[in-house]
């Protein structure tokens, strides 16, 4: 069984969908439990897995909990998986009062921000805890994981999403969507609001007019106040989560990621996988995915000088941009191809469920 309490607008909510078509395809039997109503349990029913809608509340943890048991006592399993905050919780809290009689795996998708005695806690009643990056990993076993409970197993890119097919006139949609022009160059954040802030305070140093595009940023985020600062020459346009964003893809000159929270970054691989340079933060799991200077540039975080200095010079160098492109997608799609991920997950199973 997969527990995911998110519904959509997240690069784990993609992962753990495909995750789960994936392990389906190889043979397993795949119980999928998301929000209802949801773009998530849409796309998971259309895909033919077993769903069940659940709601998990915030601060409800007890209710949360007593919603998954009564759910696995009327459809029993071999091993659960939780893959984000609310799942863990309260399966955590139905393994410690002895109500999860299977293996519990937590798999964690970003950087942990828990406190290191609830990290510990899970960590002890999980049967193993895999983490999408060396870089989770190894902050994990700082918060008191054990080493011999931990699997690294990075997420994997979903070639059917970068390599579907889109209507002819769709980028010319999104030149009108953005306000596209071509007296700017254009750049862009596909990702929820993460450490925007240190790319539009970078924009003050960066000479090219630029239009910035932050693609799944409320118009309400909160960084208003730095957008009406941002000098004239720039433009910043932000957009609500939009499920379809290939297309925005085929006007973006560099894709950004300053976020230091990513396991392994979706919206950062689907760039990679597109022949997009890429710039993100030196941090986290970004260390994983990109080797700087090859297939990527890593920039300091929260460094407004070190992004524009990144911006400037990839913008001035075409040749070295497309270089860094070209080797970006061959790692997105050999390295990280979903193939990977989903047949190193199947044998983690079906070693837990043998042992047990």
């Amino acid at each position: 069984m997969q527990v995911l309490h998110q519904g959509s607008g997240a690069g784990s909510v993609t992962s753990t969908l495909h995750l789960s078509l994936g392990l389906a395809a190889v043979g397993l039997h795949i119980r999928f439990v998301c929000p209802p109503a949801s773009e998530v349990e849409a796309l998971a029913r259309s895909g033919g897995l077993e769903v069940h809608s659940v709601s998990l509340w915030p601060r409800r943890n007890r209710a949360n909990a007593a919603a998954l048991a009564a759910l696995l006592a009327r459809h029993p399993v071999d091993l659960v998986n939780s893959q984000s905050s609310r799942d863990r919780k309260a399966l955590a809290w139905l393994a410690l009062i002895g109500r999860l009689p299977v293996p519990l795996i937590v798999t964690r998708r970003q950087m942990p921000r828990t406190l290191p005695i609830e990290n510990w806690l899970v960590s002890r009643i999980a049967t193993r805890v895999v983490a999408v990056s060396r870089a989770i990993g190894e902050a994990l076993a700082r918060r008191g994981t054990p080493r011999n409970k931990l699997v690294v197993i990075p997420n994997g890119l979903v070639l059917d999403r970068v390599d579907a097919p889109f209507p002819g006139n769709a980028v010319d949609e999104w030149r009108a969507r953005i306000g596209w022009e071509p007296s700017r160059r254009t750049i862009g954040i596909v990702a929820r609001l993460k450490d925007h802030e240190v790319v539009l305070r970078a924009l003050d140093r960066v000479s090219v007019p630029l239009r910035l595009v932050l693609a799944g940023v409320e118009p309400n985020s909160g960084l208003g106040s730095l957008i009406e600062r941002i000098p004239a020459r720039h433009a910043v346009v932000l957009l609500p989560f939009l499920p379809e964003v290939r297309p925005l893809y085929e006007l973006l000159e560099l894709v950004l990621l300053p976020s230091r929270m990513e396991g392994v970054s979706q919206a950062l691989l689907e760039a990679m996988a597109l022949g997009k340079p890429v710039l993100a933060s030196a941090a986290a799991g970004n260390l994983d995915l990109i080797t700087d200077g090859v297939d990527g540039r890593l920039v300091e975080p929260l460094d407004p000088s070190a992004w524009a200095r990144a911006i400037e010079e990839l913008l001035a160098d075409p040749t070295r941009a497309n270089r860094l492109g070209a080797a970006a997608s061959h790692t997105a799609r050999e390295t990280y191809h979903l193939e990977r991920t989903v047949k190193r997950t199947a044998e983690l199973y079906r070693s837990l469920c043998c042992v047990t």
